[in-house]
C-alpha cells in the first residue's frame, strides 16, 4: 500500500506530465486572438556581424491578432499590416522590411503567453535565413 509521501509524488508527476503535454499542444487560433506585444531577445555569441537596431530604439512590437473567416487569423504589428498564419500548431509572424523579412516562430506555451525563435529572411542568402534570437509573445 502507498503512503502518503509516495502519493504525492505520483500526483506530481502525473501534474508535471500533464502540463508538459499541454504545453506540447498545438497553438489554436482563439489562444492566439488578442492584443499582444512581441519582445525579441538577441541571440548572445552568434554572428558579430550582424547588429539589430530599430527605428524607435527597442526590440518591443505591439501586436493585435484578429479572426479573419472561420478559420483564418489577420495581423497588424505596430500600426502595419504583418503576414500571420497558424502552421503546423506554430503561429508565424512575418514583417516585412524593405527586401528583408523578420520572421517569429512562435511554438512554446510560456505562464504570460508564447515564445519562440526570430529569423531574418534576405532574399539572396544562399542558406535561406540567419537566427537573430528568441521572441516572446505576452498579452497587453
Amino acid at each position: 500500500m502507498a503512503g502518503p509521501r509516495t502519493l504525492g509524488l505520483l500526483v506530481w508527476m502525473t501534474a508535471a506530465l500533464t502540463a508538459g503535454a499541454a504545453n506540447a499542444q498545438s497553438l489554436q487560433r482563439n489562444e492566439v486572438l488578442g492584443t499582444w506585444t512581441l519582445t525579441m531577445t538577441p541571440a548572445e555569441g552568434g554572428d558579430a556581424s550582424i547588429t539589430i537596431q530599430t527605428d524607435t530604439g527597442r526590440l518591443e512590437t505591439p501586436l493585435i491578432v484578429s479572426p479573419r473567416g472561420p478559420s483564418g487569423i489577420t495581423c497588424t504589428a505596430d500600426g502595419e499590416a504583418a503576414d500571420c498564419q497558424l502552421r503546423r500548431g506554430q503561429l508565424v509572424v512575418t514583417l516585412t522590411m524593405d527586401d528583408a523579412r523578420m520572421a517569429f516562430t512562435l511554438a512554446s506555451r510560456t505562464p504570460s503567453g508564447f515564445s519562440g525563435t526570430a529569423r531574418l529572411r534576405l532574399p539572396l542568402l544562399p542558406f535561406g535565413s540567419v537566427h537573430l534570437g528568441t521572441v516572446s509573445m505576452t498579452r497587453r
